[in-house]
């Protein structure tokens, strides 16, 4: 075949793919404006250009280092320190920058003094599940939710694996809460207050209070604990985990021993207006469920966090049968980059008494207290 006729070869074949491309062109474009279609043009894009998964890849084994630390900063701070002279420091809280508009409303958030409106139904649940393809038995017992494409044996290898902590000459653990105010129903009732807002800044009622249950627990059992009750989420609710993640950076650079951090929340499970409270007896009193969530999303370290949080898991389920919902691991943050042992936990719901969280409290600082002790030997 001579040059002239490869060339016009050539130069019809790409007057022909032009033709085509239009052709196709023009089918697509109709077809992105037929119901269904438009969706489903999208998830073939998506196919094709979206990036392989973070999460797949092997994390290294190195620490991440932490973003740049900030002045120390612990003014509104309760801090409690054992195995050190029981130290109680407790520093005036700064002045608060005014919300911007349409963050919260004006005033504190009151916790009922008096029985307000009926709103919705409160439904108790304990909350039961199976051995499944998504939740896996963990290899000392309790149960891990995967909810990420990552292979759930190898999440599996990780939790059986010895969790990363070192000997620590100072407090070892740190509680504090990204939603201070999240607080529960003042008593046990079928129905919720439809005028409460489930949060409050009265610190005695809210998951703050939860959290000085786990830490005196941990006192007892001679675990070194700091317990920050800075309120993150009031006045300004939105960039409570931006506050909050510079409140731990300030805490790890003043005591480096802090290996294990713990966010204690509280859930909301609602549906069509009626409230679930997640509650199992314990030794005949009620007892808010709970659960743990650890994250993957930008926590190339999520394998350490995972391992201490088993072993929380595990070792609460050995004592207290029934009392947790499966750890929910997840394509989440929480700010649970900054440590080995970062993760965090929702105790109970806001359908839930404050005395089921109270007491649920007293019993993972209990469990949690002799799992750090099976982790040293």
């Amino acid at each position: 075949m001579s040059r002239r006729s490869k060339t016009a070869d050539f130069a019809s074949g790409g007057l022909l793919a032009l033709a085509l491309c239009a052709a196709f062109g023009m089918i697509f474009g109709a077809m992105a404006n037929v119901p269904g279609c438009a969706k489903g043009l999208a998830v073939i894009s998506a196919k094709l250009t979206a990036p392989v998964s973070a999460a797949k890849a092997e994390p290294p084994d190195e620490d991440v280092t932490p973003p740049a630390s900030v002045e120390p900063r612990l003014a509104g701070s309760l801090i409690r320190l054992s195995g050190f002279g029981g130290l109680d420091i407790e520093s005036a809280p700064e002045e608060t920058e005014d919300p911007q508009d349409g963050d919260e409303p004006a005033g504190e958030l009151l916790y009922p003094d008096k029985q307000g409106s009926r709103g919705g139904e409160i439904i108790r649940k304990t909350y039961t599940y199976r051995p499944s393809t998504t939740y896996v038995e963990l290899p000392g017992g309790g149960l891990l939710r995967n909810c990420t494409d990552i292979d759930s044996e190898y999440l599996l290898e990780q939790c059986a694996k010895s969790p990363d902590l070192k000997p620590a000459d100072g407090p070892l653990v740190l509680i504090m809460h990204t939603h201070t105010t999240e607080s529960y129903e003042p008593e046990m009732r079928d129905w919720y207050d439809a005028d409460f807002s489930s949060r409050t800044t009265d610190l005695t009622k809210s998951v703050a209070e939860v959290g000085a249950r786990i830490a005196a627990e941990l006192e007892k059992a001679g675990v070194g604990v700091i317990h920050d009750v800075t309120v993150h989420d009031y006045p300004q609710y939105t960039g409570a985990y931006d506050r909050s993640a510079a409140t731990v950076r300030e805490y790890l650079e003043k005591y480096p021993s802090i290996q294990i951090v713990i966010d204690v929340h509280r859930d909301a499970i609602e549906e069509d207006g009626t409230r679930y409270a997640p509650a199992v007896e314990i030794y005949g009193k009620s007892a808010a469920q709970v659960m743990i969530i650890c994250g993957c999303t930008n926590v190339p370290q999520y394998r350490y966090n995972l391992r201490i949080a088993s072993r929380l898991q595990s070792q609460l389920e050995a004592d207290f049968p029934g009392i947790t919902r499966p750890i929910l691991f997840d394509e989440r943050n929480y700010n649970q980059e900054m440590t080995h042992g970062s993760f965090l936990i929702e105790m109970g719901s806001n359908a839930n008494a404050l005395e089921e969280a109270l007491y649920s409290g007293e019993l993972v600082g209990r469990a949690l207290g002799e799992a750090i002790r099976g982790m040293g030997e």
